[in-house]
């Protein structure tokens, strides 16, 4: 879902500002696009609008025999508010209001949630992080024009992480300011999402940035520690910063179907 990506406290860390954009395929029917703009007040903490769509499409319109009838397509969006707030120099907070919407076929759900996220730095090179999603009991999203117009419950659930990042050779100059020569960072978390399954999911990722210019990186999901066919997902990636702009891409081996993540970001 929507801001399950993300932990809004990590906003208080952006200090101008900053635009965001997604555009994934998974597959010829399927597609993700995210857009994200934060800003930073410079004394009333940092915020960001966000809009969220993830659209399924070609799916076959069947009447009470398997003839198809034709198609149509899924559609869920989500629109973000969202804050972040430093609390001292190693504490920062957060806080995501969500508006849902969900399209399929004829039928239709509104809903809204809010989740809220922790960022612990005891040190510059060490973080870490807890989000709880759809904390005050669940997030609501009804639906319409159903047969029984069902209310669809989003239960609570929490992700922990932990990111080490370590400087490698001395620093360099680059244009005037003192740049790292290289930056190795290595993120761990775990997922709650489907714990109601009896799952939790583990994400593992490694970055290296090349004097803040070429990044390398590649990571797994496992899904309870299972490191088989059927629970393991590699992802690997690269991007480049150039100026005011970062180009990111990234390939991720899903079961169902390879996706292509692209993405940009501008720092004003």
């Amino acid at each position: 879902r929507s801001s399950d990506l993300w932990n809004p406290a990590g906003l208080a860390l952006v200090d101008d500002v900053q635009i965001t954009t997604i555009h994934a395929t998974q597959s010829s029917i399927q597609d993700y696009d995210f857009l994200n703009v934060a800003f930073n007040t410079q004394g009333a903490g940092t915020y960001a609008l966000s809009y969220i769509r993830l659209n399924v499409g070609g799916i076959d319109i069947t009447g009470s025999s398997p003839t198809v009838l034709g198609t149509t397509q899924a559609t869920e969006q989500a629109a973000l508010m969202s804050g972040g707030w430093l609390l001292g120099r190693d504490l920062a907070v957060g806080l995501t209001l969500k508006f849902l919407k969900d399209d399929e076929y004829t039928a239709s759900a509104y809903g809204f949630g809010s989740d809220i996220g922790l960022l612990y730095k005891p040190m510059k090179e060490l973080s870490f992080g807890i989000s709880a999603r759809d904390y005050t009991g669940g997030s609501y999203i009804h639906w319409q024009n159903t047969p029984t117009n069902p209310t669809q419950v989003l239960s609570p659930s929490l992700k922990l992480g932990v990111s080490f990042s370590k400087e490698l050779g001395k620093r360099v100059s680059e244009n005037g300011t003192m740049i790292p020569d290289s930056t190795i960072t290595a993120d761990f978390d775990m997922d709650t999402l489907y714990i109601d399954k009896g799952l939790n999911t583990y994400h593992f990722g490694l970055e290296y940035w090349y004097r803040q210019f070429v990044a390398i990186r590649a990571g797994f999901q496992s899904n309870g520690f299972q490191f088989d066919s059927d629970n393991l997902t590699l992802s690997a990636g690269v991007g480049v910063w150039v100026y005011l702009f970062e180009f990111d891409y990234a390939f991720v081996n899903y079961q169902i179907s390879p996706t292509h993540y692209l993405s940009l970001i501008t720092r004003l």
